[in-house]
């Protein structure tokens, strides 16, 4: 088990609009732990997604939490840093949680900050098969949605089921739903197929 820093390690946090951007993750199973991914992972280690506010907007489009159509508006420069902010806090706590240890005072008070805060509006959609949010989402009830999530997964999934990525260079940390819970990469089309080609080539140092 990796120690108990941050993806951000001892980097600050400089938000601003930036044209390009590496693409989100959605490999750990659970919305909070894909947006701990948004800082490092899938070989990035440290590197930062979510820099700047269309960052952020962006990403609650992509992960389903936000509409497409600019119905929440995009986030400002600020709710990018409370939004790095709930990231760290989270992302420590799940590491204490599978190392066996308790979350410092600190992080659950920012979880809990985030969790009383109003969560996105669920509404049942109109096949009345699958949900949708109401219209009056905004990245604020992202985020608060997201400490729900994190609160439901410390509290309800066992921490063997938790792990980090195998990758050499990666620090997606994902929730194991397999049945045999071996699983060991955050994606195989990603890591995993990376370590398959650095294994044939450990085999056969001579094959091209």
């Amino acid at each position: 088990m990796s120690n108990m820093s941050t993806p951000c390690g001892n980097a600050s946090h400089e938000p601003g609009r930036h044209e390009h951007r590496l693409p989100f993750l959605f490999f750990s199973g659970r919305p909070c732990l894909d947006f701990a991914a948004t800082r490092g992972g899938c070989g990035h280690r440290g590197t930062e997604r979510i820099g700047a506010p269309d960052h952020l907007t962006q990403w609650g489009i992509e992960a389903g939490l936000l509409p497409d159509d600019g119905g929440a508006g995009e986030a400002t420069e600020r709710t990018v840093r409370e939004a790095c902010g709930l990231r760290e806090s989270l992302y420590r706590a799940v590491r204490a949680k599978m190392d066996g240890g308790i979350p410092r005072r600190a992080d659950i008070a920012e979880v809990n900050r985030w969790a009383r805060c109003a969560p996105l509006p669920l509404a049942l959609s109109a096949d009345g098969r699958s949900r949708a949010w109401a219209d009056t989402e905004t990245v604020t009830g992202m985020l608060a949605s997201l400490a729900r999530d994190a609160v439901e997964l410390l509290t309800d999934v066992d921490a063997g089921r938790l792990r980090e990525c195998a990758g050499e260079t990666c620090m997606v940390v994902f929730l194991d739903q397999s049945r045999t819970n071996s699983r060991r990469w955050c994606s195989m089309d990603l890591c995993g197929n990376k370590e398959k080609k650095s294994s044939f080539k450990r085999r056969h140092p001579t094959a091209r």
